[in-house]
């Protein structure tokens, strides 16, 4: 029961110690999604931005990192795209490494920083 528990909280733990541990930078997941919201209305998942910062976009700016996201989901996004309720899965290149970023489309929140 006890490892049951353990495998339940300590994954919890991580994920949230992942969305207020700051970069190299000193940007953290929040400031990355908040920005690109603000940019192109796409929240990136926690875990997608936590990838982008591992290979090595830490020392970007959680702008530059959001710009490089919403020109990807951008040259994918249609109309039809956006209205869609699921996940957009895209790809983009961090230092030469390809790195796949999962989320969503918030509707009428473009130009307002997510908090």
């Amino acid at each position: 029961m006890r490892k049951i528990a353990l495998s339940i909280v300590l994954p919890s733990f991580v994920a949230l110690a992942a969305c207020a541990t700051p970069g190299s930078n000193g940007i953290t997941v929040q400031d990355v999604q908040g920005a690109a919201v603000a940019a192109c209305s796409y929240l990136p998942t926690a875990a997608s931005v936590v990838s982008l910062l591992s290979a090595n976009a830490a020392i970007m700016t959680a702008e530059a990192v959001a710009q490089v996201i919403c020109t990807a989901v951008s040259a994918k996004q249609s109309a039809k795209l956006k209205a869609s309720p699921g996940p957009i899965t895209v790809t983009v290149e961090i230092n030469g490494k390809p790195v796949t970023v999962t989320g969503a489309f918030m509707a009428g929140v473009k130009g307002q920083r997510a908090q």
